[in-house]
Order: structure tokens, then C-alpha cells, then sequence
């Protein structure tokens, strides 16, 4: 039983060390190409190709999944060694267990690369490509959300906020610090929340005024349930910041949505963000099981191999409809994340299970 385990797992890497080559021939060939017809140097094309890489990866590794799983499968129908092992005593469930198992290491490999790799790379774009100069004159620097908050520098003031809400056009937990030609605080606005009215202006509500803090006197402090403001800032500017959280590793966007969530404003939109980096590699174990069931159907003239890779290939096309469809209605908040994110992927694993045990009570 070990030589038949062995087989199958050699089969099924071979196949997908061999869809991930091609795969990544076209994708690189295409890239370089287009980098180097925009006349950008060379060096700048390479850095650029290598940031990409990890998103494209994320993209690649279910699809060669499933690839390996029909190719494998088929090589082993073609020298009739499928029958042989199904002869052997080879159970059923022992092939969807072994591919099962092999799938599982490309989940690893996938949440390592969408949790960290991919994180890290976008940091780099952000660093290296991503700041034009116009946006460099607005923002001398970029958020920084560790702490929980999002921070920002204009001409002459500083600025944080918790959480922009885009349908609302707000900002919640909002504070400002001017301060003078010399570099010094002079005023500070803290207030609850900023909703844009129209042109430049927000409305502050529930504001804290404290001035006077470059003058060799204490502070003065007022209050105010509401200020109009002008910023240098529209509501469309806020969305920007929100790609700094592509930069945050899995566990740092976790305790960042998990301290969010804590103010009792909706985080839908970022749970998806961080739920899609689980779900996206659970997808690979059921792009993995879904040819799988063509071993009820071990020899070859009984099963097309076209009509195989039809069927799958409609399969997978369907599956990232439903799957763009959840994560859109999700980011409209009409599901829950969790809806959004998982029930796709759950379904069609589902729908794997069910084709088993069917065929498995058919073929007793």
C-alpha cells in the first residue's frame, strides 16, 4: 500500500510542479513583455514583476490544484494503473484522503503567501512604486495602523481617525493638530466624528478645542457639539488609506479588525479582507477534490477526458462567479463576512462530499 501512496503522490506533484512552470512561463513572458513595450527600465520591470508575484501566485495555486488532480488522475487511467490500484484494495477513500492530504500542503503554502508574502510585497510597492509625487506633496506620510489608528500629514496639520465609513462619508474618533510656520502645536480638535457636508467642509461633532498651546500660558479647553472644519481632504482621499492594511500581516490585520470592532462601528468590509486570506486557501483543498470524482470511474474508455475537463473547468468558472458575487454583496453589507466569505467554498465542499458518498453507494 505504501508503493500505491507513493505513486499517486508522485503522479500528483509532478502534475502540479508541472502546471505551476507553465502557468508561470505565460505569466512571466506576458508581464516582462508589457513592462518592457511601456519602455520602463529594465531593473524597474523586474522589481515590479517581482512584487506582483505573490498575488499572482494567489491566483495561480488553486487553479494548478485542480489541474494536477485531472492530469494525475488521467495519466493514471491512461496505463489503466488506476484500476490496478482500485484492484489492489485500494479503497476509495484512501485516494480522496492521499490527494486530500497533498492539497493540504498547498493550503499552507497559500495562507503563507497570501498572511505574509503578499503583505510584505505591497509594503514594497507602497515604498518603492506606489507613491507618486503628487500624492507625496498631499501625504508626507502614509498611515500607520498598529496603533489601532489611522495617521496622516497634510500641509499644516496632523490628523487620526479609527475608521472611515465610505457610505456615510465619516470619520470616526477624528483629531486634528495644527501647528505653525515654526513647527509647533498650536490648536487641537479631538471630536467624535467628521461627516463631509460639501466642497472641503466636515461637520465635527461632539468637539474638544484646545488652544493656546504655543503660548507661554495653560492651555485653554472648550467644548461644542458641533464645528464645520475645511480640510484640505475629500472623502475620496480617505479611501486611500485603506490599502495600507494590504500591508499588514495576517496576525497584525487580525489584532488591528479585533481592536476595531471593540469601538462598535461596522468592520465588515475588513474581516472580509481578513477572512479572505483563510477561505482563499481552503479553496485549494476543494479545487483539489473536485475531479477527484472521476476515480469511480476508472477506466478510460468509460470516462472522457474532455468531458472531464469541461465539466471541471465550468465548475471552477462558476465557483469564482459565486464566490465575486458573496464578497461583493458582503462589502455592501447585505451578509455577514463570515456569509460572504465562506459559503461558497463551504458549499462546493459540500457538493464534493455528496458526489462521493453517492458514487460510493453507487459502486457498492
Amino acid at each position: 500500500m505504501l508503493i500505491l501512496s507513493r505513486l499517486i503522490v508522485k503522479e500528483w506533484f509532478k502534475s502540479l510542479i508541472g502546471a505551476l512552470v507553465v502557468l508561470f512561463l505565460l505569466i512571466t513572458t506576458t508581464d516582462l513583455i508589457n513592462g518592457f513595450l511601456q519602455g520602463k527600465e529594465v531593473s524597474r520591470v523586474l522589481l515590479e514583476y517581482s512584487l506582483k508575484m505573490p498575488d499572482l501566485m494567489g491566483k495561480m495555486i488553486p487553479i494548478c490544484c485542480l489541474v494536477a488532480s485531472l492530469f494525475s488522475l488521467n495519466r493514471l487511467k491512461a496505463h489503466s494503473e488506476l484500476i490496478s490500484i482500485l484492484a489492489a484494495g485500494y479503497s476509495y477513500f484512501k485516494i480522496y484522503f492521499l490527494i486530500g492530504s497533498c492539497a493540504l500542503v498547498m493550503v499552507a503554502v497559500q495562507f503563507c503567501n497570501l498572511g505574509f508574502l503578499e503583505p510584505m510585497a505591497n509594503s514594497i510597492k507602497r515604498q518603492e512604486i506606489a507613491k507618486s509625487k503628487k500624492s507625496e506633496g498631499r501625504y508626507l506620510t502614509r498611515s500607520s495602523i498598529e496603533g489601532g489608528k489611522f495617521w496622516y500629514k497634510s500641509h499644516d496639520y496632523f490628523a487620526s481617525f479609527t475608521y472611515f465609513d465610505r457610505k456615510n462619508k465619516s470619520l470616526q474618533n477624528f483629531e486634528i493638530y495644527f501647528f505653525g510656520p515654526d513647527h509647533k502645536s498650536v490648536k487641537i480638535l479631538k471630536s467624535s466624528q467628521a461627516i463631509f457636508t460639501k466642497n472641503n467642509t466636515w461637520s465635527l461633532k461632539n468637539v474638544v478645542d484646545l488652544s493656546s498651546l504655543n503660548n507661554p500660558i495653560f492651555p485653554l479647553q472648550t467644548s461644542q457639539p458641533e464645528l464645520d472644519l475645511s480640510l484640505y481632504e475629500q472623502p475620496e482621499d480617505f479611501g486611500e488609506f485603506e490599502a495600507d492594511l494590504t500591508t499588514l500581516s495576517f496576525f497584525k490585520l487580525y489584532q488591528f479588525v479585533s481592536r476595531l470592532s471593540k469601538t462598535g462601528i461596522n468592520v465588515g468590509e475588513y474581516q472580509i479582507i481578513l477572512l479572505n486570506k483563510f477561505f482563499l486557501s481552503f479553496i485549494c483543498l476543494v479545487f483539489a477534490l473536485l475531479p477527484v470524482s472521476s476515480i469511480f470511474n476508472p477506466n478510460r474508455r468509460s470516462d472522457s477526458f474532455g468531458k472531464n475537463v469541461v465539466q471541471t473547468l465550468l465548475t471552477t468558472v462558476i465557483f469564482w462567479v459565486l464566490y465575486s458575487s458573496a464578497i461583493a454583496f458582503g462589502n455592501s453589507g447585505t451578509i455577514p463576512p463570515w456569509l460572504a466569505t465562506g459559503i461558497v467554498p463551504v458549499s462546493f465542499f459540500g457538493f464534493v462530499l455528496w458526489t462521493y458518498f453517492k458514487n460510493r453507494k453507487l459502486s457498492i
